[in-house]
């Protein structure tokens, strides 16, 4: 049994039973239809206040990350009362206290069509956007109305949405969405009623899925048309395949007729510097790297002033895997950062991970704001809880999927493909 397949066999079978539903033209019925279209408005009215107040915002200066900071005095933790360890200890949790005041401004809307460094992505051409009024009828039909039934039965849809490793907030945000598209809607029963409960299904997950899609070639076109080389950053957490991630990258690019080169500015970890030339070599494109241990700014920056002289096309930059809890390397991305001002950044998730690929995400956005996720081992994840909460979490959409072992394994990311692959 699928994702949602239970929740769609009890749908349908309270609808047929009128246990969910309620005739036209009775009094519950208008009221039913006049509190949804009160809540319709409502949606609509702050989703218009938002933007007018984002825009208000972005006509004042805008003030650097690091004014944030508070300007009482900070307990000097060399005093002389305080021991070694009590000042290491003090150290640490100042700098963790800096890091954390490092975020976006809850709630307010980001560009998601800009880089992080303020470039400007090209939009995918394909709008997967489903329209859910096919479904429904303006006069006659069923009405669907709340109550305990319809209460039970998406409660234990949010009890399944759990166990498929889904954040808690993307739950809630897919139970809300369902509410909105199902109480006080029209249905045409003859259109077959567990046909019509799985299209209000499939709106609640691109409700869910919205972001700022964007075609990965084409931007890496753009960019090239107007200056090269151009930079990726690869950044994650330990074991999510990020070397692998940017060999496959390398390659598809190399496909596409681009000169590649890469960046080995993963340092830190045994192995990976050979296993990164190792790649480079297979493909046939430049290493630029150092020994274990160097500067992992230094080798971004050679490499690129290596492409730059040598007139190549791509300059992709593979970092060490950190946990995002490690404030001291996330600090040396961020060196990494802002001494290469990289043209995109791709954060690479493991599906397997679940719902800690989300929290990974979510942390790594909130010290290094990323540009799209590069989502590995999606053919092996069934329960797809991870795809649909990063894009939620974030605003950030999933723009490359790895499906495979093989460089060519390596696909655009396609909401509707996702979607037909967790509901068939």
């Amino acid at each position: 049994m699928g994702l949602f397949d239970r929740f769609k066999r009890q749908a349908k079978e309270a609808v047929d039973t009128n246990k969910i539903t309620i005739q036209e033209g009775t009094p519950e019925a208008d009221r039913i239809i006049q509190q949804r279209e009160e809540l319709l408005a409502s949606i609509q009215k702050s989703k218009d206040e938002k933007i007018q107040n984002f825009d208000s915002e972005e006509s004042e200066p805008e003030k650097e990350q690091w004014d944030d900071f508070s300007e009482e005095t900070p307990t000097n933790p060399f005093s002389k009362e305080k021991d070694k360890k009590s000042r290491k200890i003090a150290q640490k949790a100042e700098k963790k206290e800096r890091l954390n005041s490092i975020k976006t401004p809850e709630n307010k809307p980001i560009d998601r069509m800009k880089t992080t460094t303020g470039r400007t992505l090209v939009a995918t051409v394909k709008n997967f956007e489903m329209d859910v009024s096919v479904a429904t009828v303006n006069k006659g039909g069923q009405i669907i109305r709340g109550g305990p039934v319809l209460d039970e039965i998406i409660s234990q849809l949010e009890e399944e949405l759990l166990q498929s490793d889904m954040g808690h907030s993307a739950v809630m945000e897919v139970i809300n969405s369902l509410k909105i598209n199902l109480i006080g809607s029209r249905i045409d029963t003859r259109k077959g009623l567990d046909k019509i409960v799985e299209m209000v299904v499939r709106k609640s997950l691109q409700d869910l899925l919205e972001a700022g899609y964007w075609d990965f070639d084409r931007t890496i076109q753009s960019f090239a048309v107007a200056d090269t080389p151009v930079s990726i950053m690869i950044v994650g957490v330990n074991g999510t395949g990020k070397t692998t991630t940017t060999a496959k990258i390398a390659h598809r690019l190399t496909e596409q007729g681009y000169s590649v080169v890469l960046a080995a500015a993963d340092t830190f970890r045994a192995g990976a510097i050979d296993q990164l030339a190792a790649h480079a070599e297979r493909i046939g494109v430049r290493c630029i790297k150092s020994q274990r241990g160097g500067d992992s700014a230094a080798i971004s920056r050679d490499a690129i002033e290596s492409a730059k002289a040598k007139g190549d096309d791509i300059v992709i930059i593979d970092t060490a895997g950190r946990m995002q809890n490690k404030t001291n390397l996330m600090e040396e991305l961020r060196k990494v950062h802002r001494i290469t001002k990289p043209d995109l950044v791709i954060f690479v998730a493991d599906a397997l991970a679940g719902n800690d690929a989300v929290t990974q995400a979510k942390e790594f956005q909130r010290i290094l704001n990323f540009d799209g996720v590069a989502l590995c081992k999606l053919d092996t994840d069934a329960k797809g809880g991870a795809a649909l909460s990063i894009a939620h979490a974030t605003g950030r959409p999933i723009v490359l999927a790895g499906v495979g072992q093989e460089y060519v394994d390596l696909m655009d990311f396609d909401p509707e493909w996702f979607l037909d692959s967790i509901l068939d």
